[in-house]
Order: C-alpha cells, then structure tokens, then sequence
C-alpha cells in the first residue's frame, strides 16, 4: 500500500493552516491558532462535538489580502498624486502614529515628525532624516489606526508610499530603506496581512544585516547623530521581528549581539525583547522546556521587572499611565507591560496546558482520584497560575480602551495579546480554575475588546472564536453544576426523601463528581497564589493596582484561613494516577512534577536540568511514569 501523501496529515497536528487562496502556511506552536488547535482538541476529547469544536473555519487563515494585483503597481502610478492632506489632518495622522508604535517603534522622535510631517504636505518636499517614502508611510499608519474610517486616504498614502520605496529603495541597501520596510510591514500587520508583512520584514533585516546594523562596533564608526539613528533602527527591527515570530510561531530572523543588561544607555524594550527570544529559540522552536532554560528566564524577567522602568526614557516611553494632560491612554507603557506578560504566559502555558488536560480527562473519564485535584507539586502549580495571571493581567491592562474612543483602532500585538490571554482563561475554566480567578469576567472583557477592534478582521473573527469558546466553557461548567447538584441531592434524598424531580441539565452530567481546586477560601488561595507568581516572575505596580481592582472578594478573614495552605500540598504518586496520556504529534502532555520544599524557593523553580525527548516515544505515555526519568522536561501542546 502506497505511503499517504505528506499533505493528508490533518491540519491541526502539522501546523499547516490554509490561507485566503488555499495554499497552506506554517504557523508554529506560539502562535494564536495552533494554541486554538490544542484547545479544540481537549475540548472535543473530554466534551464532545459542538459550535467551538466544529467551527467549519477552523482550517482558515485570516487574512485579508486585495484581489488582484496590488493597487501600487497599476499603470500610471507614478504620475498619479498621494491624497490631498492639510497640515491640520497630517499633524493628526502623525500623532496618531506616535500613540499606536510607541513602545514598539523608535525610529523618530515625536517632535521630529510633528513638525516635519505637516511641512512635507504642504509643501510638497522634505528634509533630513525624513524622506519622502517615509511621510507617506507614516501618513498611512496614523491614518489606518484614527478613530474615524479613513481606510481610502490610509490605503491611498500606503500604495504611494510604498510605490516610492519599491521604485527607488529596493535595489540599494540603505538605512532609509529598512525604515521604509519596517513601516510597510507595520501597515501590513495592522490591515490583517501577517504573511505580507512577515515578506516585507525580510528585505528589511537583509538589509539591515548588509549594512552592519546588527552590530554596535560597526555603528560605533559613524558620527554620534548617525550612531543613534542607526541603534534606533535597529531596535525597530529587532521589535517587529521578536513581536512578528511571536505572534506567527516562526523563527526569528534577528539575533542581538548586544548586552541588553547593561546599564550603560539600557533600554527596557530592548532587553524584554532579548527574554522573549530566549523562550522563542529555547522553547518552542525546540518543543520543550527545561528547568534550567525555566530558571534562566524567570531569573531574567525579575530582574527586568525591578529595573524597566529606568529604561523607559531611552526607549521615549512616558512613564505615567496617561499622556496629553491625561485624556489618552500611555500605549507606549502599555505595550511595554502587556509583552512582559505575553513573555509569562509564554513560558508558563505548556505547564498549564498539561495540569489542565489531566484535571479535563481524568474528570471525563469518572475516575476519582485519591486526592483533591491540582494537588501535584507545588512549583508546577504555581507556573499553571501564572499563566492565567499573566492572561488576567493584560485583559486589566488593555480593558481602559474599550471606552477610550480618542485611542487607535489598529492595534496588530495588542489584539494579538487579547486573543493569547482569552485562549489562556479558555483554558483555564476547563481545570476548574474560576474558583480561584475571576475568569468569566475577563472573558466578556476580552469579547468586549475585541468587539472594540472588530474593524480589523482579525480581531472580528476571533471575536467569533473567543465567543464560541465562552460558550464551551459555559456549557462545561453547567455539567460540572449539574453533577455536584445530582450527588448532593443523592445525599439529601437519603434523608428527607424526593418528590420526583430531575435538576435541569441532569441527563447531562458527569460521570464522576467535580472535585475541588481546594477546599479553602478562593480569594485566599489565589491571593497567595499571586504573591508566588511574583516573586517567581517579577511584577508592576500598575498590574498590581489594576489586579487588586477584579480579585475575588474574601477580605482578610479569607487569608488568614488559607495563610498554610500551600505548605500542605502533597505531590501524587505514579499510583494516584491511572489515566494515561495518548501522545499526538504535537500534543506531548508528559512533564515532570518535582517535590517542593516547605518554602517556594522562587530563585530555582524547578531543580533539575536533565531532559527527555518525548517525541521519540510511540506509546502511551503515563502522566507521571517518567517522574523519575524525564527530569524537568515539559512538551509543548
């Protein structure tokens, strides 16, 4: 019999997605989509068929590429005139770029462009360091994320901007020319165009490379004006890209030379972007975690979290959660904080993932444990939780802008942290973690954001997705309801006797009852749990404040009940756990679970640095079989 063709391997296990035009694309495990993929598959293995599961778009890719050939290469363009703009809507346009790239780009300062910007439309010509190419595309930016609907005069400016870079910028490798590229990617991201952008983003590293921008000895050569300008570009790539694989799972096409670390000229952005290339290199792109890559990271992201704030001036980011005499929200801040927290739940989901997908198949599979649930080591549940922290604290973090209409509508890594952070608290539900975390709320503030940002595409269809999710959620906590209420009316039965009633939804309960996350006060519990997470991973006043505004009520009575209960925490045998875990090609829930000490020693988080391949192994792998062997390696979903 012949072997099947590679391309009859089922979406969802090889990453392939289909995009606008059928062909198929690789989306790595860190992106938004293939961490759906994992989802829909517990989802569909632990509660059936439904809406989420079926989702007939579910091999699609959003993308909202033009049909036909691209409007800047039409006949004529060269003759053909950008919009006609005042000086009052091009210093629009140019504020409304600094609000939605700062804390992402850094190519220009803000006076720079206010003054300049509005200069070049109405007089038709510009100056250094600005170029014509450059003001369009900026232009287009500022024009795309406005308030109002300006997607004619934002796709006007951008076609014209990049028929300029195209015409006179590709052939030479120029500084001006990676500005070009990075903006056209900016725009490209922002009109729901991630593969296109990703190509353009290309040119624009290659370029970068052929200029020596990568290294800071080269740039040293040049005048100090220049060698800003130069390390000023190059943190602008190094963010779009490191931001651009995240967000696609695909490699990162940079790699810093520089010492982020040091205090000489330290930049915040800079050295969060280094952390998130450690996790994207050293975790997903090798499909496992160890320990000592965990401490590693964790160590890094306390450390950038004691100091970010003393390299906020470097990166042009105000440090105040509000700019413009406080009507608008600090998006450079912002963005700031919400990757800090994408970095977390990074790192943290594949220990979530794997204590949620034990706790969803032991509860369908009506075998009862011999222990509360969660209860497996200490370290390892206080990763899971802060996964969903992270997830909670960037929905805080971002929520001030579904009321904000003054604030830009397009806003490519903010909706992507939205989504991420959603899936998290999806997730989440199916361990029975809302008797620790709020999550129902957040995931009608995460639906509410997207709603807000609906007018670009992505973010619409996964307003639908994360819709779809809730409801499974929904659906699931209902049957655990129902199966609590069904045992417990057992026992009262027994005692005073039943009329003849079935609690709604009883034909569909569990078979075996919920077990709980802890028999303590929630808001205890997910207060100690907070203060681990932050002594684990670092933590910001302002997340704090925001943090203290959603947790749970419990007062302080709640505290003092569960002051010991992490101390208390028993790790399970191999022989407390009889379900066992089926290995998928990208689905391996094997990990170890180490036995903490009394005290959470946030420094070392795991304690050993030995790893085992599971992908090698064809079996059935049991949960904690390889306790003893697999010494600190956890899979991916």
């Amino acid at each position: 019999m012949a072997n099947p063709s590679p391309a009859a391997t089922p979406l969802d296990q090889s990453r392939l997605i289909l995009d606008k035009k059928g062909r198929f694309m690789y989306l790595g495990d860190a992106a938004n989509p293939s961490f759906l993929q994992s989802i829909r598959r517990l989802v569909r293995e632990t509660q059936g068929p439904g809406p989420f599961v079926d989702d007939p778009l579910r091999p699609a890719m959003v993308e909202a590429s033009p049909e036909g050939a691209p409007a800047w290469l039409d006949a004529g363009a060269e003759q053909k005139s950008p919009p006609a703009l005042t000086e009052d809507e091009a210093r629009h346009f140019a504020r409304q770029f600094c609000l939605c790239t700062n804390g992402i780009l850094d190519l220009y300062d803000k006076s720079v462009l206010l003054d300049q910007v509005p200069q070049a439309v109405a007089h038709d010509a510009v100056a250094l360091p600005l170029a014509k190419p450059v003001v369009h595309l900026v232009l287009a930016i500022g024009a795309q994320s406005s308030p109002k609907d300006l997607g004619e005069v934002a796709e006007s400016c951008f076609n014209y901007g990049r028929y300029l870079s195209a015409k006179y910028l590709m052939d030479d490798p120029s500084t001006l020319a990676v500005e070009a590229y990075i903006l056209i990617a900016m725009y490209l991201l922002a009109s729901s165009r991630r593969n296109a952008a990703f190509m353009h983003l290309g040119f624009a590293v290659r370029a970068a490379y052929a200029l020596g921008l990568h290294l800071k000895a080269v740039s040293m050569r040049f005048t100090a004006e220049e060698f800003k300008h130069r390390e000023r570009i190059w943190k602008s790539l190094r963010s779009m890209d490191i931001l651009s694989s995240a967000l696609l799972g695909r490699p990162p096409s940079t790699k810093e030379t520089r010492n982020t670390t040091s205090p000489e000229d330290y930049s915040a952005c800079s050295d969060l972007l280094s952390i998130m290339e450690d996790v994207l290199t050293n975790v997903y792109e090798q499909r496992q975690i160890s320990a000592m890559t965990l401490n590693r990271v964790a160590s890094r992201q306390r450390e950038w979290a004691a100091v970010f704030t003393r390299g906020l001036a470097a990166d042009n980011i105000e440090p105040g959660d509000r700019i413009e005499r406080g009507n608008v929200p600090n998006m450079g801040l912002t963005h700031v904080k919400i990757v800090f927290h994408w970095t977390v739940m990074l790192l943290t989901r594949p220990f979530l993932s794997e204590r949620v997908t034990s706790h969803a198949r032991q509860a369908a599979s009506g075998i009862p444990g011999t222990s509360p649930s969660w209860t497996p080591a200490e370290s390892s549940r206080v990763l899971a939780h802060a996964c969903v922290n992270s997830a909670i604290r960037t929905l805080a973090l971002l929520e001030p802008l579904i009321e904000a209409w003054d604030t830009p509508t397009r806003l490519p890594f903010g909706v992507s942290c939205v989504v991420h952070s959603a899936l998290v608290i999806g997730l989440a539900h199916f361990g029975d973690m809302h008797q620790i975390f709020p999550l129902d709320k957040f995931m009608y503030t995460a639906r509410r954001l997207l709603q807000r940002f609906s007018s670009d595409a992505i973010a619409f269809r996964n307003c639908t997705i994360i819709q779809l999710l809730h409801e499974a959620c929904q659906a699931y906590s209902e049957k655990r309801h129902a199966a609590s209420m069904d045992v417990e009316g057992q026992l009262i039965s027994s005692l005073f006797g039943q009329l003849h009633y079935t609690p709604p939804g009883n034909e569909h309960t569990l078979n075996a009852p919920p077990q709980p996350y802890q028999p303590t006060d929630s808001a205890g519990s997910a207060a100690d749990s907070i203060s681990l997470i932050d002594k684990a991973f670092g933590s910001d006043d302002a997340a704090d404040a925001t943090w203290d505004s959603v947790s749970p009520a419990g007062g302080d009575a709640g505290t003092k009940t569960t002051s010991n209960t992490l101390r208390s925490v028993q790790p399970l045998s191999p022989s407390s756990t009889p379900a066992t875990m089926p290995k998928h090609d990208d689905d391996t829930s094997a990990a170890v679970v180490l036995e903490s000490p009394s005290v959470f020693d946030s420094s070392h988080i795991l304690g050993d640095s030995d790893i085992v391949n599971l992908e090698s192994q064809d079996d059935l792998v049991s949960l904690y079989a390889l306790i003893d062997t697999s010494g600190g390696y956890l899979g991916l979903e």
